[in-house]
């Protein structure tokens, strides 16, 4: 697998892409450093950088596994990991010719409005994990799934698919959370 990462800008701002290449066929994710949260692009860098040979020598058949393999390696970078995933899940969906929806979406149309936590899924840091939390019948806490709208709409298939196991949606654009 062939692996590529970059510093894009837009507005006097600097947010990481993630690109992942095996077969002609490519799936994107991005990394957003929250500067109110006290995060730089820089950090991200270096972690993507640890994380570097491993993922060179996955396929992206290994899609469903990435993150806990990324975690056991580093742990502790929920943002980077959800980012890799969401690549390979997206890479995964193309080369079996799968629809992202159908791979990690549910069935839910979710409502515009807040209810309850507001749930950012790159602060959790894997996408199957999120999917089995919406589905979790056993809590009684309610959740919001804060949608962000990257600046070039890197990941808004993945994040999109992902929404719709959740009742409840907030879509928020990248200058929002800034």
């Amino acid at each position: 697998m062939k692996f590529f990462y970059n510093i894009s800008k837009v507005e006097d701002y600097e947010y990481i892409v993630v690109r992942l290449e095996e077969d002609n066929l490519s799936g994107a994710g991005a990394i957003l450093p929250i500067r109110k949260r006290g995060e730089n692009y820089k950090i991200f860098m270096g972690i993507i950088e640890e994380y570097r040979s491993l993922i060179e020598h996955t396929t992206s058949d290994e899609a469903f596994l990435i993150t806990e393999k990324l975690n056991k390696h580093f742990p502790g970078h929920p943002k980077v990991t959800f980012a890799i995933q969401a690549a390979m899940l997206s890479l995964f969906s193309k080369k079996h010719n799968i629809e992202l929806q159908k791979l990690i979406g549910g069935l839910e149309t979710p409502r515009n409005e807040l209810c309850g936590e507001r749930l950012f899924p790159e602060y959790e840091g894997d996408v199957l994990k999120l999917r089995c939390l919406a589905q979790d019948s056993s809590s009684n806490l309610t959740r919001t799934y804060v949608l962000t709208k990257y600046p070039k709409n890197e990941m808004d298939e993945v994040l999109s698919a992902l929404s719709t196991n959740f009742k409840y949606l907030e879509v928020l654009s990248w200058r929002e959370l800034l």
